[in-house]
């Protein structure tokens, strides 16, 4: 239940502070003192929408701050703990921020908060029915969410939508992957055969860069044969003009000439040096030359390899030292092709498994309805009678939606349906009701739902527009009565339901220099005054504070 709730720069409030009691609270007050503004507060702290019009002219900021009790309410308790925001004592401190030009600010228990943890929160706490509660019952996704919440389904409904949501995903994707299945096949086709064309051929960049080497150098194998066997025959093969000779003849006579002149020994070890020398160069030139002396189709084995890596090159449009490199883009390209997770099959599959899903949900949430639907209309009939409405019939009729399109709210719709006499067919809400009738039919719909609620409180916002003596006396009734299993606020401008109340509330607006709203709990002569003027408007006489006692005599206590 609510403790208390303090409002601060809001609207027209400076500051209002209130403790509420348990059971029924009646707010009152003149037209337009700001008796919804409380309400709208109160809506804004649980979440509601906020904006920088709603702080009080001249203030920094709007503050709203309200105290719960939810020692007995399993479901907030067992919230507060899985967010790590659990207060002591079974108390529960919400407090909202607004400001003019930046984003408000949420807090529960002191720490900070997202808006939409407020939001959760507070749905659990707190209903609230509007003063155009009626005209919204006229809505087709309200009446199925009145059956929903009557049949206790809320949560089902919610793991459907996420079904849907899953089917309608799995669907797109699907559609998108069939689409392009056969540009996938040829793509994948084509890479298959070209990544098979290269892992033939071996391209190795290192590999291009030697036979280049090599192929220059047996392209000119006659001439370098040539030229070496000349050189031999100059250095070394030649029997008297030979390198070779010259040295080692020159070595002897210097040699000789040592015998008379020791100093030329010296250089007699220097031409054997030279000519040490000039025999490893031949001996390597030897060799060279043998290697010119190739079988012939050497040359032609790799000019037909150089011939295929630029065949390849041109092919592909890429240099021949760049086709390995092409090849691993390939091979990985088609690997991701072969085991892509969009695979139409699997797709299917999955999306034949959702479906499979949403039927068997589907049908369980069809079962739920068509029972609450009984119940519903049952026990809105049993409230008909009382609010004048006796003649009336209410019922709940489930229509259903077209087959395979697995709307996220299942396979029917929900439609309220009155029969306003007994000669008359039954007709939706919006065109058998007239403006009278609807406002009862929606009142006896709210205590009824009321009655299966959850949360420990329920706020009306004048929901008792359209009806007026007996039936305002009994709607104050029930109201009481609802209120012996949960806390009960209701804002009224009916004498009768404010009779009803266990704390009757008044609030004033006063105006002159700073306009203030006020807010303050009646004792027994206040509350006599106050039903006076309720029902003798400008000038309270002593009739109509007699007639106010006796509706306060009235009520049960």
């Amino acid at each position: 239940m609510i403790n208390w709730i303090d409002v601060r720069d809001f609207v027209v409030i400076k500051h209002v502070q209130v403790t509420f009691e348990p059971g029924f609270t009646v707010i009152t007050g003149e037209t337009g003192a700001g008796k919804s503004v409380v309400v709208d507060a109160l809506a804004m702290l649980l979440g509601g929408r906020a904006s920088g019009d709603l702080v009080r002219s001249g203030s920094e900021h709007a503050e709203i701050q309200a105290d719960f009790n939810v020692s007995e309410l399993a479901s907030a308790r067992d919230w507060l703990i899985q967010m790590e925001l659990a207060g002591e004592d079974g108390e529960c401190t919400l407090r909202r921020l607004v400001y003019p030009e930046k984003a408000s600010r949420g807090f529960i228990n002191g720490r900070p908060v997202a808006i939409q943890s407020l939001r959760e929160l507070g749905a659990l706490l707190t209903d609230i029915h509007g003063q155009h509660e009626h005209h919204r019952l006229l809505q087709r996704e309200v009446q199925r969410a009145v059956l929903d919440d009557s049949a206790g389904i809320r949560e089902d409904v919610q793991m459907l939508a996420e079904t849907a949501s899953q089917i309608s995903q799995r669907a797109a994707e699907l559609a998108r992957a069939q689409s392009g299945l056969d540009t996938r096949r040829e793509r994948e086709a084509l890479l298959r055969h070209q990544v098979d064309e290269l892992k033939a051929l071996e391209p190795d960049p290192e590999e291009y860069a030697e036979i280049g080497r090599k192929h220059a150098r047996l392209s000119h194998t006659h001439e370098l044969a040539q030229g070496a066997w000349q050189l031999l025959q100059e250095l070394d093969q030649a029997e008297t003009t030979s390198a070779s000779s010259v040295l080692a003849r020159a070595a002897g006579r210097l040699n000789d000439l040592a015998v008379f002149d020791t100093r030329l020994a010296a250089l007699a070890d220097q031409v054997d040096g030279l000519g040490a020398q000039l025999g490893e160069v031949v001996g390597e030139l030897q060799g060279y030359s043998d290697d010119y002396a190739v079988e012939p189709d050497e040359l032609e084995r790799i000019n037909q390899r150089l011939a295929a890596l630029h065949d390849a090159g041109r092919k592909y449009r890429v240099p021949p030292e760049a086709l390995k490199a092409l090849l691993d883009e390939m091979s990985h390209e088609l690997e991701t092709l072969t085991t892509t997770v969009n695979d139409p099959q699997a797709l299917q599959a999955e999306l034949d498994k959702a479906r499979r899903i949403y039927d068997k949900q589907a049908k369980m949430i069809s079962k739920a309805r068509q029972e609450a639907a009984q119940h519903l209309a049952k026990a809105v009939n049993d409230q008909l009678p009382s609010l004048g409405l006796a003649a009336a019939v209410f019922r709940v009729t489930l229509r259903e939606e077209d087959a395979g399109t697995h709307s996220p709210h299942g396979l029917e719709n929900v439609y309220f349906e009155l029969q306003s006499g007994p000669d008359l067919a039954f007709a939706p809400l919006e065109r058998a009701a007239s403006g009278g009738e609807l406002s009862r039919v929606s009142l006896a719909i709210q205590l009824t739902a009321a009655q299966a609620t959850p949360t420990p409180s329920c706020i009306y916002d004048e929901v008792d527009v359209g009806i007026g003596g007996r039936v305002a006396e009994i709607v104050g009734q029930k109201l009481r009565a609802l209120a012996q299993n949960q806390q009960i606020l209701c804002i009224t401008h009916l004498p009768q339901v404010a009779a009803q109340g266990q704390q009757h509330l008044r609030v004033t607006k006063h105006s002159g220099d700073e306009t203030q709203v006020e807010l303050e709990s009646l004792d027994a002569p206040g509350r006599t005054e106050e039903l006076a003027r309720m029902l003798g408007g400008v000038e309270i006489t002593a009739k109509t504070r007699a007639h106010a006692e006796e509706l306060l005599s009235r009520t049960l206590t």
